[in-house]
């Protein structure tokens, strides 16, 4: 389903969209702030001062607010008529830009890291 998402979202685009949305460095550190900054802090905060949840539950809300999630914002920019392109590259700086940050801020916030096998 994200697959067809996001190939239905770069056919609504044209290039000249695409190469004015990579051209926003602001914007794009922005969001890779909020993703990546202001989400994993608020997923701990909320997990230790207002939801007060056990380690386990802990450590999924921060991996949840460490992950970036933003596909289906994608679709509601072009529902809402908003710059598809510039949701387009947000979407996929983020998620490229994930594989490095979710690892350093799993091991940053919550001082180990968790296997998956």
């Amino acid at each position: 389903v994200l697959a067809t998402l996001m190939l239905a979202m770069g056919l609504v685009i044209t290039p000249t969209e695409l190469s004015q949305a990579i051209r926003s460095p602001g914007i794009l550190a922005l969001n890779a702030l909020c993703c990546f900054g202001m989400m994993p802090l608020l997923s701990v905060f909320l997990a230790n001062s207002v939801l007060h949840l056990t380690v386990q539950q802990t450590v999924g809300l921060v991996l949840l607010g460490s992950v970036s999630g933003g596909q289906a914002s994608n679709l509601f920019t072009l529902l809402a008529g908003g710059n598809v392109a510039l949701s387009v590259v947000c979407t996929l700086s983020t998620t490229l830009l994930g594989v490095i940050m979710t690892p350093l801020l799993v091991q940053w916030l919550l001082g180990s890291c968790i296997v998956v096998d």
